[in-house]
């Protein structure tokens, strides 16, 4: 069996045809997928939008009034009425809500109890990953007669504490951190004391180190007829891609059961993977994966701390065009500022930013800076580049298909049976698309 729930506009084309819908949109927004806060001024990037799409934003928002982000936060909601837009922008949203893989979990999954001995750590969050992901490998692993697991990027032990107490599984943590693997070791010791079935607890060993095909027999440690199961829960970057070339190339393990995370640290060895990608020479440069981690439909619930973050892109656009009017940057080339602490005026920022260039402080006077801000504002700046920033984020979730079906495709092409699909409450955990692949 080999499955991926497609939209439901795309389900009677085949998963090539559907990845050349999103490649094909990908590629005709792809200015916009690139545009960076600090240029958004100085290369004058909302006059890119057709007038058309200028002309009704700016008056949907003047109508607005004060309430004026929230007005265009609601272009991020399935529920948002884009027949109000001109007939291009209209087409953007709905492709942009439309193309994406389909993201909502199975309300008919039973989120299952785990033990209160084993919840030390985990948030809310966690605890309905692990949850729902625990139970599924018990499943996959039960359907195939498997009952050791090899959980990599196992970090604090969560995933790995469920699948050896509640399910009496034999599992291998494996991290690269030995400072993530003490740490676990010392909430099994916590979970150790508030039990009497000890038993369980043989069934948990913890390794620190790095996998890879060349030593992962000697990790396993075990006779080469045994068969394992390999897992990983919200794997960084590479580590998914990782985990499906280790099920694909070893013999020993005999099924992979994965849900992926942090597209932004991904390489040219983790994207693209499958073979028609490689072809077609596709490359993610990394604005575009660091805007594929974006969850826009969750900005709304965000609120306030959303639009704080707004500010401080703002600013870096507004600092931008300042250096350059001085002389201080390059148009093309502006500095690297790093993580700087969100401010609530402008000028506050703007002391920060120099101090961190290492320039003098009288570079931009506080009240140059409050004048530029206050002009920029009469201009109304900020609501173009909120406007912009937020039909710029709705392109994430295509971003993150296109990803998602690269790597449905690889395994696709070297397994027997490969299924994605969304396991987790997208509310809780932006990321919930799993993987379960087996081989005869």
């Amino acid at each position: 069996m080999k499955s991926i729930q497609l939209p439901a506009k795309y389900k009677d084309k085949t998963v090539v045809d559907y990845l050349n819908e999103l490649l094909n949109f990908y590629n005709e927004y792809h200015w916009l997928i690139h545009v960076l806060p600090f240029n958004f001024i100085t290369h004058r990037q909302w006059e890119q939008f057709d007038i058309q799409w200028r002309q009704a934003l700016m008056s949907r928002l003047d109508q607005a009034g004060d309430d004026w982000t929230s007005a265009i936060l609601d272009l991020t909601l399935e529920t948002s009425d884009y027949s109000i837009w001109p007939t291009s922008l209209q087409h953007y949203l709905e492709k942009t809500r439309d193309l994406a893989l389909p993201r909502s979990a199975d309300k008919s999954l039973i989120d299952k109890e785990i033990s209160k001995q084993i919840l030390g750590g985990m948030s809310d969050k966690k605890i309905h990953e692990v949850r729902l992901m625990s139970q599924l490998i018990k499943d996959v692993a039960d359907q195939q007669g498997i009952t050791s697991v090899i959980d990599l990027g196992s970090g604090q032990g969560y995933l790995s504490r469920a699948l050896a107490f509640d399910y009496g599984l034999e599992v291998l943590a494996v991290d690269m951190s030995e400072i993530q693997t003490k740490g676990a070791i010392r909430f099994d010791e916590k979970a150790k004391k508030q039990t009497k079935e000890k038993e369980q607890w043989a069934n948990l060993r913890h390794v620190t180190e790095k996998v890879t095909s060349e030593n992962l027999s000697h990790i396993l440690d075990d006779a080469v007829d045994k068969k394992w199961l390999v897992t990983g829960l919200h794997t960084c970057g590479d580590l998914s891609p990782h985990i499906f070339r280790l099920f694909t190339e070893n013999d020993q393990i005999a099924c992979a059961v994965n849900v992926g995370c942090c597209y932004n640290a991904l390489t040219p060895s983790g994207f693209p993977m499958s073979k028609i990608l490689q072809e077609k020479g596709m490359q993610l440069k990394s604005t575009a994966r660091v805007l594929s981690c974006h969850s826009p439909s969750r900005w709304v619930e965000e609120g306030e701390q959303c639009i704080k973050a707004f500010d401080n892109y703002f600013f870096r656009g507004l600092l931008q065009e300042m250096l350059v009017e001085r002389g201080l940057s390059d148009i093309n080339d502006p500095p690297i500022l790093g993580r700087i602490k969100q401010n609530k005026e402008f000028s506050s920022f703007v002391a920060a930013a120099l101090k961190r260039l290492k320039l003098p402080a009288d570079t931009i006077t506080e009240q140059e800076a409050k004048e530029h801000y206050l002009n920029a504002k009469k201009k109304q700046v900020d609501k173009q580049f909120v406007t912009l920033w937020t039909l710029r984020a709705l392109m994430a979730p295509i971003i993150e298909s296109i990803i998602l079906v690269d790597r449905w495709l690889y395994l696709e092409e070297s397994t027997d049976h490969v299924c994605a699909y969304p396991l987790f409450d997208l509310s809780a955990s932006p990321r919930n698309v799993v993987f379960v692949a087996s081989k005869k």
